[in-house]
């Protein structure tokens, strides 16, 4: 995917970055070590960046962002396990990010906290230090390259059992049951449904938006429209453990909750699987 466009050749897009880069606030790392540490990781992702936004994913090997880099591919590899974990340099601290926000959200609703938490970080600051003209369209080309590589189109996939792992914890902290519980999973996995809804919506209202104020609204707007589908399971979800159950023995010594009538009929619950 090479271009001709002077400011998306990989020359301009990682003076771009770099710059973007330099005028954002200094992570702090303890020690000389950890900052070099930092640097470099920095250097190549931003490399990884520009040659995959100027070239295309899958024309770009390893071995090409070590030798632009200036360091052995081992190096590289010390840094990002994979190829695709360059392209999605942030994706573990977002998903970090969304289950601390679902662990600590003090009254907001499970679904407010999620939708918050999507709109919370990257990508539409990614390039925060930039005019906004020129990172709308480092970011039309991301979104682009994203869509155009089977590999990266299958990256989400590959990364969702990690995904709701990470999250699942996190909600099955917040209301004292373990992580393989069965409410627990679902809810998970219907966070996840809303993490993908809002990467699908981005990479398509990315196309038509005049600014990223505009892309946000209208990828809020579609996220929003998705939660209202989920709402059910994550409504049900927050009142775990505020539901005044009462606990019955079933065949097998299996153990059943069964939800006071008013909880059933809000949860829409039909009386004959009650």
């Amino acid at each position: 995917m090479t271009t001709n466009d002077d400011d998306l050749s990989f020359e301009a897009i990682l003076e771009a970055l770099e710059a973007a880069h330099a005028g954002e606030k200094p992570v702090v790392v303890a020690g000389l070590r950890e900052r070099k540490k930092h640097r470099a990781r920095q250097r190549i992702s931003n490399v990884a960046t520009a040659l995959f936004l100027a070239e295309g994913f899958d024309n770009v090997t390893v071995a090409r962002i070590a030798e632009v880099s200036e360091v052995s591919e081992q190096t590289v590899f010390n840094y990002f396990p994979t190829k695709e974990s360059m392209f999605f340099d942030r994706s573990e601290s977002n998903v970090e990010a969304l289950a601390d926000a679902v662990r600590h959200r003090g009254r907001e609703s499970l679904g407010e906290a999620v939708v918050n938490a999507l709109f919370g970080g990257i990508p539409l600051d990614r390039w925060d230090g930039m005019d906004e003209a020129h990172s709308l369209r480092l970011f039309r080309r991301f979104c682009e390259v994203a869509e155009s590589s089977p590999t990266l189109r299958a990256a989400p996939y590959v990364d969702f059992e990690r995904f709701t792992a990470t999250v699942g914890a996190s909600l099955a902290e917040r209301v004292g049951r373990a992580s393989d519980d069965p409410e627990v999973e679902l809810t998970a996995i219907v966070i996840a449904g809303l993490a993908r809804v809002w990467a699908l919506a981005t990479y398509a209202q990315v196309q038509r938006a005049s600014s990223l104020a505009a892309l946000e609204r209208a990828v809020r707007a579609d996220v929003i429209r998705a939660a209202h589908l989920a709402a059910p399971t994550l409504d049900a979800f927050d009142n775990l453990d505020n539901l005044d159950s009462r606990t019955l023995n079933g065949t097998g010594g299996d153990t059943i909750h069964v939800l006071p009538a008013s909880d059933a009929a809000r949860l829409g619950a039909h009386p004959r699987l009650r």
